[in-house]
């Protein structure tokens, strides 16, 4: 039993729990073994133990009929008349005669609910647990526990709480019933049933009796929702204990199984939904809540009770119910679409339904919610002029999917049905139809098609009287931006299409559009050479896509390739590769471009972390898509100088130095006459290194690759007894300082670190760079992760938490008793072990590395 270990681990345990969560069953098969060799007083509290006297009373009962003989004369001589006005005499004398037992007790107290209205009562049992001898453990059931003293035991360590989390079987618990049952169902039923019920116990045992009874149902989630059993078991124990006004509001309130206090307000046109809601909370009635946030608190019913409260609500009420939905589809409209549409339908107002849909889908399917969409494309009345619109989500889904399809077929069965329309709404559904077929076309023909069709669909826009919506608009503008810096064609162009998309988006609270957008621009900004800057969009638009749950939505996928592309140019290779893995779960898989450019650093990365066989794993990907077609014209330069690098790990270095001499294909990816410099620098030919970073175009030149190319001109020139070797490591020095690119020196042979020493005296206008680049050399690894962190000392860490602040060095100091020499050393110390030059930069690390 899991339990069981923890009801033994204090001396006060409290079980708190709705109707059906096993509290008696368990203290039943657990309290007699809670004290070896003990005896048991189980007192079930009533609601005449509200009166503290009586109270007391049944405790001495109950401690009477335990079968210990040593309370038993004791206790009659506590049957006094003029004791039991008394009740704190008589607690005090029941203490004592527990003091004075000589055997082992667990007092169990169920059913304590019923004392929530009473403070003599509550007092008794507070006293009872403060004084309880130590000998006796004391264990408490309820539904909901009264307001008890419990932090002092607490505090002491001498509490166990559980509640509904705790009390709900595991999965494994669940199989275990079933097995129980003597029944052999499908491991896929018994998931079911565990999902469905949410391990609350009585549903588990509901859904083996309906089992046993009528045989395995395989849609166990609708059938317990329908289950009568069940229904009569929360209505017994449940809705017949609740007072009119709550039992309405509980009916009312379960229409969604997530609610606030303006839903129900709104829906019911009260005022005082919060203070009910805090009412069922605080009575247990299959209730949790989300901590407040910024607007309001969300409350959350248990999916089986809520189900059958709407049930009992329109078999009851019908036409409440059926005005509860029209109002909460309404309310709805403006926060969840998807739940609109529901209580649109079950208003019976398939029109509102379909108009809701039809206004909404592709805002659903910017937020990723392909699946919900679809849920709603089913609930669309075929009878409905607006049909047309379930046809074009479809279509645009089968799009995303891969299945061209299935996207032709909906298209066209759009098109078919579009006279259905009204003529208002006709001009809308071109406008999204045109949408449509240009991502049809993007995935089907190619991106190089898809931009001059998306072009010219943006110059009819602009040509028309009747300008399209901005989510049509916003969202073309995004897919030819896309487009665009997939092909890397025109970056000072595609960029300003993405944020006129971005935007458009922002300003009409299109925020899934707005954030793939910003997502989209990453890529090409590297262009412009701020990389840090576009870092902070990256980090930006993912914590704002968190915020709402949008964690793995798909077009998010550049802005953690950037993340982890940028990681890797600042030499931070493990963070590089979780990033980098991380965006390749996330995309799609025919989104070739951009796969390929992050299978790239993946390569790359793995390389630098010796992970070979990763590295090659890569790499062969790319060389799989570069086969079958699906290549960026850059492909096979890129190409080459990977398996060039691959190559010369493998020690294999004449095959890699006939690949790095061999003719470069036009064009070229921007970084492969760097690599295959780097291939020839590693074979010992510094000379034809040098020749080969000619090609770098300096018109095409990125401060990265300027680093790289620094870098390794740096070490030929080094090679070669050359003086010059300096004046290009400090080129080199120079493009890493802004964004901390120190990958490529991390990366150097050992001789760089000898000739950055060197360059020190040789006289420098980036000593910053220098000493950083040699303090994680002398670390020993190419990357800074949370080990260099934990390295931080105490005090250290305390000053760390000080750079987040405005305060002065001067001002840290004081703050920490100590001089203004020691908190600069301590900050140069902080900046060193995290691989930084500035305060900025030490807080953004620390952030990473999740110091703060």
């Amino acid at each position: 039993m899991r339990l069981a270990p923890l009801l033994h681990s204090r001396p006060v345990v409290v079980l708190a729990g709705m109707a059906g969560y096993g509290k008696s069953t368990l203290l039943g098969a657990v309290a007699p073994k809670l004290q070896d060799g003990g005896a048991t007083l189980w007192l079930t509290v009533d609601d005449s133990d509200r009166d503290p006297v009586r109270l007391v009373s049944d405790l001495m009962t109950a401690a009477s009929l335990s079968g210990v003989d040593e309370l038993g004369a004791a206790l009659e001589s506590l049957r006094v008349p003029a004791l039991r006005a008394e009740p704190l005499t008589l607690v005090d004398s029941l203490l004592e005669v527990l003091y004075e037992a000589g055997v082992p007790l667990t007092l169990v107290l169920d059913d304590v609910q019923h004392l929530i209205r009473s403070e003599g009562s509550t007092w008794v049992i507070d006293h009872i647990l403060r004084w309880a001898p130590a000998n006796m453990r004391v264990a408490i059931a309820a539904r909901v526990v009264p307001q008890l003293r419990l932090q002092r035991l607490r505090l002491d360590d001498r509490l166990v709480y559980l509640a509904h989390d705790e009390l709900a079987f595991s999965p494994e618990e669940s199989a275990e019933a079933v097995r129980a049952a003597g029944l052999a169902l499908d491991p896929d039923i018994v998931d079911s049933i565990h999902r469905a019920t949410g391990g609350w116990p009585a549903g588990v045992r509901m859904a083996i009796l309906a089992a046993s009874r009528d045989g395995p149902r395989p849609n166990v989630p609708t059938y317990l929702r329908r289950d009568q059993a069940l229904a009569d078991y929360l209505a017994i124990e449940v809705l017949a204990s609740l007072s009119d006004d709550v039992r309405n509001f509980v009916l009312d309130s379960c229409l969604d199984e997530d609610v606030c206090a303006s839903l129900i307000d709104d829906i019911r046109q009260t005022h005082n939904a919060e203070v009910l809601l805090e009412k069922c909370l605080a009575d247990g009635l299959f209730r949790s809540r989300d901590d407040v946030t910024a607007s309001e608190a969300w409350y959350h019913w248990h999916p089986l009770f809520a189900a059958h409260m709407r049930r009992r609500l329109i078999a009851d009420h019908p036409e409440r119910a059926t005005a509860l939905h029209a109002a909460a589809a309404a309310w709805w409209t403006s926060v969840d679409a998807p739940t609109a549409i529901r209580h649109a339908v079950a208003a019976g107002d398939g029109a509102m339904a379909a108009r809701i849909f039809a206004d909404r889908w592709l805002e659903l399917f910017l937020e990723g919610r392909s699946d919900a969409l679809l849920a709603s494309v089913d609930q669309v009345p075929q009878a409905s002029p607006h049909v047309s619109e379930a046809h074009l989500a479809k279509a645009l889904i089968s799009v995303q999917r891969g299945r061209i399809d299935d996207a032709r077929s909906a298209i066209a069965a759009a098109r078919a049905l579009a006279d259905l329309l009204p003529q208002s709404d006709r001009a809308e559904f071109e406008d999204r139809m045109a949408l449509v077929e240009l991502f049809c076309t993007g995935y089907d023909r190619g991106l190089g098609p898809a931009v001059g069709s998306g072009a010219a669909l943006l110059e009819r826009f602009d040509r028309s009287a009747e300008r399209p919506g901005p989510a049509v608009r916003a969202s073309v503008q995004m897919f030819v931006g896309m487009a665009e810096a997939r092909l890397e064609n025109h970056p000072e162009l595609t960029l300003e299409m993405l944020r006129s998309s971005a935007a458009t988006a922002h300003d009409s609270g299109l925020v899934a559009l707005e954030l793939t957008a910003l997502a989209e621009s990453c890529i090409p900004a590297i262009a412009e050479g701020h990389l840090s800057d576009v870092r902070d969009v990256a980090v930006e638009v993912l914590a704002r896509a968190n915020e709402r749950g949008w964690v793995g939505l798909v077009t998010l996928a550049p802005a953690v390739t950037y993340l982890g592309w940028f990681d890797y140019w600042r030499g931070n290779l493990s963070e590089a590769r979780t990033q980098l893995e991380r965006s390749l779960s996330m995309m799609v898989p025919f989104d070739w471009e951009l796969r390929g450019l992050t299978l790239s650093f993946l390569t790359t990365t793995c390389l630098a972390l010796g992970d070979l066989r990763s590295a090659r794993r890569a790499a062969a990907e790319i060389r799989t898509m570069v086969d079958s077609g699906h290549t960026a014209p850059t492909w096979p330069s890129m190409l080459a100088g990977l398996e060039g690098s691959i190559l010369m790990a493998e020690g294999r270095t004449r095959e890699a130095v006939a690949l790095a001499k061999s003719p470069p294909t036009d064009p070229e990816f921007p970084l492969a006459p760097a690599r295959r410099a780097k291939v020839l620098l590693q074979a010992g030919r510094p000379a034809d290194a040098l020749a080969e970073l000619d090609r770098v175009r300096t018109a095409t030149t990125f401060v990265h690759i300027e680093c790289l190319s620094r870098c390794i001109e740096t070490e030929a020139l080094l090679a070669l007894g050359s003086s010059d070797a300096h004046a290009s490591l400090e080129l080199a020095l120079a493009a890493a300082e802004s964004d901390e690119l120190y990958g490529p020196f991390l990366g150097a042979g050992e001789g760089l670190a000898d000739l950055l020493k060197s360059h020190l005296l040789h006289g420098t206008a980036h000593p910053t760079v220098v000493t950083q680049v040699l303090g994680r050399m002398t670390e020993g690894r190419h990357q800074h992760g949370p080990g260099t962190a934990a390295r931080l000392t105490e005090r250290e860490r305390v000053i760390l938490q000080y750079l987040t602040t405005n305060l002065t060095n001067a001002e840290i100091a004081e703050a920490e008793y100590i001089s203004l020499h020691t908190a600069k050393t301590h900050i140069a110390h902080i900046y060193q072990k995290l691989g930084v030059s500035s305060r900025r930069a030490a807080i953004r690390r620390a952030a990473e590395l999740e110091l703060y």
